[in-house]
């Protein structure tokens, strides 16, 4: 790659295109780089011999330029893809885009096609915990940038972890959280490191206040804090900038260290209201992927509800298609104030939500106290979101998609140490329910019946901030009787044959636990017949985390149900169940405790 040359970046410039009634002004002409790799644009997953369909953003014409698509599926022109795919595999190719205006620039599309039965799934995935193979080396810079939020001018150090020996390694652009140093985090990020991935670390005085420093402007750090967050996005594009710039300069000690091909963005705490600012402009930033650590949401904020309060820019419900990594620590306060929890709710791409249990706010540094109830070590924390971290960068840098069962296909169930929900759409998902419909009496496909429950759809995130004008939902179950059912139901047979997961996300609101009873989930098909699944039983059997030591719930947080339609089914008629003529769903909640009874909390109920 030549030298990059970088046209005016004025945040407040863009226009707008609408993906799926989303709005993504990255797209614009407005400051496309040149000789970049462009934007990355992680397509829907398809399935080897079934119907594909998908669309890039409308508004600008499509060519194929270098790679491939799977055979069977063909790019028009205006950016559809259809076709059916008649290999599997991992197909990346770049494409070459022409706006109406004449500017063309690339973009680069990712699609992952299964075998119909997902058996190229692997069972087992590769664990990072331990640090890699790579000695780390540590680069101090002292450097100037001018962001591009508000033009000011930007002096800031860098502290840049290496893998000794390792040329065009991935790079994380790090942003600390608010009274933290970029240099408390040694430990985590020589660990992600250590595994063949570069991150830089950037202190940033200009948006919010460090542990040893005040912040340069107050109305960032104190009176509007979103705009400190998107501050803080705007110096990492700038240092991104700048740090490719010095690696495609043969005189520099830093020639050849990243891939441009490879960007990601991670922050912590209000470093991780940066990265959901950033993953608004995900597409204009090159970015192959955003990890958030403990966030704030920005839609907390009024200020950012479109179009924005300015300076501030908007941050709208659904977050681009730019893969993401969420992780949260149980024990941060997230259900009572907005954090982290509700990033998956308005995924559009492929996401995955960690939450680590008896984690805190501060144990991902190396150097703050545990400010809460903290039941579990600072190496443990920092091990495991190193894992994950690399696993997810591993996965979109380096194409190892035998990664994806543990990052999106229920790898991780009943796991002891994390909550694991994810969301990775595909061109068959069908959505049966995600209790978003205004109307409490219907799902997708069908009426709601209930037999000794209370059902509800309503929030059960918190009131705080601007978050109520989301119309996040939940179906919410509180049991009457010993047994109770809550049947989603289909006005019609709905054929679901060529599905082979049944998914559900699932918690509850109690920090108890579910020690009274047991969940099950029983399907109907319209001759009748049945089939059963236990998904919580009080010994620990089923999909469900087990309960947590001292009486501590490991079910408040929500966590994916992965059903295997094929071999978790159980028997429940002499005939077996037609899933081509599916009727209806049963949840089953079976009380043994006369008295205490916790709700539970579905929700996102789809076939995949």
């Amino acid at each position: 790659m030549g030298p990059r040359k970088l046209e005016g970046k004025s945040l407040l410039a863009f226009g707008s295109l609408a993906l799926f009634g989303v709005l993504l002004s990255p797209w614009s002409s407005e400051g496309v780089p040149v000789n970049d790799p462009g934007p990355f644009y992680p397509l829907l997953q398809g399935h080897r011999g079934e119907p594909y369909q998908d669309a890039l953003p409308r508004g600008a014409s499509y060519r194929l330029d270098t790679g491939s698509l799977p055979a069977g599926v063909a790019l028009e022109g205006d950016g559809r893809l259809r076709g059916t795919p008649t290999q599997a595999g991992l197909f990346e190719a770049v494409l070459t885009v022409r706006e109406a205006s004449g500017l063309s620039y690339p973009a680069r599309v990712s699609l992952t096609v299964r075998e119909p039965d997902e058996r190229d799934l692997p069972a087992l995935a590769p664990s990072y915990r331990q640090r890699g193979a790579f000695a780390v080396e540590q680069d101090d810079l002292r450097i100037r940038v001018r962001s591009s939020f508000d033009q000011a001018e930007v002096r800031t150090l860098v502290r840049v972890y290496r893998p000794r020996g390792q040329s065009d390694a991935p790079l994380i652009l790090f942003h600390r959280g608010r009274g933290f140093d970029h240099d408390m985090y040694d430990t985590l990020l020589g660990h992600l490191a250590s595994h063949g991935i570069a991150v830089a670390s950037v202190q940033d005085t200009l948006s919010f206040a460090g542990n040893s420093f005040g912040a340069q402007s107050f109305d960032y750090d104190y009176i509007r804090p979103e705009l400190g967050m998107q501050s803080a996005s705007g110096v990492l594009e700038a240092v991104s900038d700048l740090l490719f710039d010095l690696a495609n300069d043969p005189s520099e000690a830093l020639f050849g260290a990243f891939d441009p091909d490879n960007l990601f963005f991670c922050g912590h705490s209000r470093g991780g209201g940066a990265v959901h600012a950033s993953h608004e402009r995900s597409l204009r930033l090159r970015l192959k992927g955003l990890i958030y650590l403990m966030p704030f949401d920005l839609r907390y904020f009024p200020e950012c509800a479109p179009p924005g309060l300015s300076p501030a820019y908007p941050i709208f419900d659904a977050t681009p298609r730019t893969p993401s990594l969420v992780i949260a620590a149980e024990n941060d306060g997230d259900l009572t104030y907005p954090i982290a929890d509700q990033l998956i709710d308005r995924a559009s791409g492929p996401t995955t939500q960690v939450t680590i249990y008896g984690g805190v706010h501060n144990l991902i540094s190396d150097r703050q106290p545990a400010e809460g109830n903290d039941t579990i070590s600072r190496r443990s924390e920092q091990e495991q979101a190193a894992d994950w971290i690399v696993a997810f960068v591993k996965r979109w840098a380096e194409g190892k998609t035998d990664l994806d069962r543990r990052l999106y296909a229920g790898g991780h169930a009943a796991d002891p140490d994390a909550a694991v929900a994810s969301w990775n759409p595909s061109a068959r998902t069908l959505v049966w329910e995600d209790a978003s419909d205004a109307d409490d009496s219907r799902n997708a496909f069908g009426p709601n019946y209930v037999l000794d429950l209370r059902r509800s759809e309503y929030s059960i995130y918190p009131n705080g901030g601007d978050m109520a004008s989301l119309g996040l939902k939940h179906t919410v179950l509180n049991p009457r009787e010993r047994i109770s059912i809550w049947r989603m139901a289909s006005d019609a047979p709905l054929d679901v044959d060529a599905h082979r997961r049944l998914v559900l996300r699932m918690t509850q609101t109690s920090a108890v636990g579910w020690d009274w009873g047991s969940v099950w989930l029983r399907l109907i098909d319209a001759q009748g017949s049945l089939a059963w699944v236990q998904l919580h039983g009080p010994q620990g059997t089923g999909y469900l985390p087990v309960q947590g030591a001292a009486n501590r719930s490991r079910h408040r947080r929500f966590v994916d149900v992965n059903v295997d339609l094929r071999n978790d089914l159980l028997a429940g008629s002499a005939t077996p169940i037609d899933l081509g003529a599916l009727l209806a769903l049963d949840v089953i909640l079976v009380r043994d405790d006369a008295v205490n009874a916790r709700s539970v909390v579905v929700d996102a109920v789809r076939f995949e």
